[in-house]
């Protein structure tokens, strides 16, 4: 991660002063119907968004704060004792230990040079054209991470594409372009189906639970065409805003070193926990026990040692983690449920409700964990009226969730490729605004006119 550059230290202090006063400022107004907790909960809300907007301070440190100060003051609230215990647990969450599996792949990719084989055998698949090379990414991504975890998937590609970036350094304009790439189509290829991210499947067992069944292909027939529509939308922006230079690029790839014993040995580490990964829903194990893999037996083998461990992205684990806080914290001080009652539902048409839950839920996964953030506004949408207007807005809330990309911390996937150090967060964010406008339309509007052909029971 990188640290903020070319501002002086005294306008950072008076900066991050100011954000801290606006904060404790908020968390002492009296909003009715907020309760203590909530109160405290909305200034630390605030202290993230601000922070994190004007990056005043580190994100990852921004990440830390949270939980010190969740830890710090809601933990003395009536309800919330010992509550920094749950707080702090953020950082040793399954989704933490997923994401620091995929980079223990990585590093050993690296340091055996698989991931320069890995990047030559795509480029010679999809060409030396500035836009089949980036359609050639998006596809590869958006197809892994319908089957594979979207944090897993960014981090194995990620691996593939550095190198390939590393030699366009000529190009980079269309370097950004290559590398947003990646978790923008993690994040777009996991609607297509129930298992390609946690949200899609947090909506399918709430359904579930109150009597209504989402059939594994009635899912598909309406998450993969929006998967779809948005990887192309995403691919001509891409190209739109980091056109290339040159009509072809000829990379040449380092020699990787020699292919032996230990090599085969990390690649076979490699296939096994991605296939595992792949073939989660057969064998019933979940994707984060498969992710201790590679650390034990990685480094209990010796295949990777100290210097690799360093290069972790330890300060992206940070950064997620406060994240997954902040969304546990919004939930059990009662805020997100205060922010949901703000809103008049009464003699409202069922598209305004759709598109209200939709908006909630996309506003708030960009601040927020996907998961968090599904798992905040599904239950409050079951107890809407009808049947199938509960199923298409939850089908609605938990796609448009995907379409939250335009911070850093919206998802572990922006996190990995802002650890690259070859994007801004402008970058993210001018792509990302587009790409959740358009999904929040299309979304809403497809599962208004298909509402009422779901497949319910």
């Amino acid at each position: 991660m990188r640290k903020n550059k070319g501002t002086p230290l005294w306008r950072r202090i008076v900066l991050l002063s100011i954000i801290l006063i606006i904060s404790f400022a908020v968390s002492k107004i009296d909003f009715p119907g907020l309760s203590q907790s909530g109160k405290i909960m909305l200034g630390i809300f605030v202290f993230a968004a601000l922070s994190w907007i004007t990056e005043v301070i580190p994100l990852a440190a921004t990440a830390a704060a949270i939980v010190f100060f969740e830890s710090l003051f809601l933990s003395r609230v009536s309800g919330l004792e010992n509550g920094h215990k749950i707080w702090m647990s953020s950082f040793a969450s399954t989704t933490i230990v997923l994401f620091a599996g995929g980079f223990f792949l990585a590093v050993a990719l690296k340091k055996y040079g698989i991931d320069i084989r890995i990047a030559r055998a795509i480029m010679k698949k999809v060409g030396h054209k500035p836009p089949l090379i980036i359609l050639g990414m998006i596809c590869i991504t958006g197809f892994l991470s319908m089957w594979i975890s979207n944090t897993a998937t960014t981090a194995l590609m990620m691996a593939v594409i550095i190198p390939i970036a590393n030699r366009m350094e000529s190009s980079h304009k269309f370097v950004k372009g290559l590398i947003l790439s990646i978790p923008f189509a993690a994040n777009i290829g996991g609607i297509a189906t129930p298992v390609g991210t946690p949200p899609n499947a947090i909506a399918i067992s709430n359904l579930a639970a109150a009597g209504i069944k989402i059939t594994f292909t009635s899912w598909v027939k309406i998450g993969f065409p929006i998967a779809i529509l948005l990887l192309l939308i995403l691919w001509r922006l891409l190209l739109h805003f980091f056109p290339p230079d040159k009509k072809t690029y000829s990379v040449e790839f380092p020699e990787p070193p020699e292919f032996n014993s230990r090599s085969k040995v990390v690649v076979f580490v490699f296939i096994f926990t991605a296939l595992m990964w792949l073939l989660e829903s057969l064998h019933g194990i979940s994707a984060s026990i498969i992710a201790m893999f590679p650390p034990i037996f990685l480094v209990g083998f010796g295949l990777i040692g100290k210097k690799e461990i360093r290069e972790i992205g330890w300060e992206t684990l940070i950064l997620v983690g406060g994240g997954i806080a902040l969304g546990t914290a919004m939930q059990r001080s009662g805020l997100s449920q205060w922010f949901i009652g703000l809103l008049p539902f009464s003699n409202s048409s069922s598209i305004f409700v759709m598109l209200t839950f939709a908006s909630l839920t996309y506003i708030a996964s960009n601040f927020m964990s996907h998961s968090a953030a599904s798992n905040m506004m599904i239950p409050i949408i079951l107890g809407l009226s009808s049947s199938t207007d509960i199923v298409s807005i939850a089908i609605s809330a938990a796609i448009c969730s995907s379409c939250a990309m335009i911070l850093p911390i919206s998802t572990p996937p922006n996190a990995i490729a802002y650890a690259s150090e070859k994007i801004d967060k402008r970058n993210m964010a001018r792509v990302g605004i587009i790409i959740g406008v358009i999904g929040l339309v299309f979304v809403n509007l497809l599962m208004y006119i298909v509402s009422n052909y779901l497949n319910v029971g």
